[in-house]
């Protein structure tokens, strides 16, 4: 580590702590950057900032977007009674990309784990809670990761859920446990919406 300069060191380090990336990559990351020419780089800082500046929770389901509500909240098109919790947008994506679910999201933006300190009053489920009370709700389905704080998450959400007149289903766990719903295939992840059961 100390054959690099330390502003270089600072900058492998912060990247670093980016999902998935240890200190090699994080050094081959910082070595690229660091042949990038001018301009490039100006333009992906400004994206990063972009990101940043514009990209928030939707008002309704808070999956990422750049509007006040999203456009699977927005689209006339979607099964507006029927909604499919999950722990980040990037479930959304792994969901959609199966095109065998037709409803909407609500996306928790994390999950119960004792580990890290997160509770139950850390989900944010107000908004959910509110449509549910609206009548707007008629089925929920459970689409938490299949791993220890991902199950917690769903007993939690089942015993929050179940005094409201709506279906509540948990996703057919044809997915291995301990796997994280971004890395299934499409095709797993398809069946196991599919085969989803009914859980009260």
């Amino acid at each position: 580590m100390g054959q690099f300069p330390k502003i270089f060191n600072d900058l492998i380090t912060s990247l670093a702590r980016f999902p998935g990336i240890g200190r090699r990559s994080a050094e081959r990351i910082a070595f690229f950057i660091l042949r990038m020419p001018q301009d490039e780089l100006k333009e992906l800082a400004r994206r990063m900032s972009e990101v940043q500046d514009f990209i928030k929770p939707c008002a309704m389901c808070n999956n990422f977007t750049t509007l006040d509500i999203c456009s699977l909240c927005s689209s006339v098109k979607r099964e507006k009674d029927v909604i499919c919790i999950v722990e980040e947008p990037k479930d959304v994506v792994a969901i959609e990309k199966t095109s065998q679910y037709n409803g909407l999201y609500y996306v928790l933006l994390g999950s119960i784990s004792p580990l890290e300190g997160l509770n139950s009053q850390d989900l944010n489920l107000g908004k959910l809670i509110h449509r549910i009370q609206k009548g707007e709700i008629k089925e929920i389905i459970i689409s938490t990761d299949p791993d220890n704080d991902g199950e917690l998450t769903a007993q939690y959400l089942i015993k929050k859920l179940s005094s409201y007149p709506i279906k509540i289903y948990r996703i057919a766990i044809g997915i291995p446990l301990g796997t994280q719903i971004e890395y299934i295939d499409s095709a797993t992840l398809g069946k196991a919406l599919l085969e989803k059961k009914a859980v009260l």
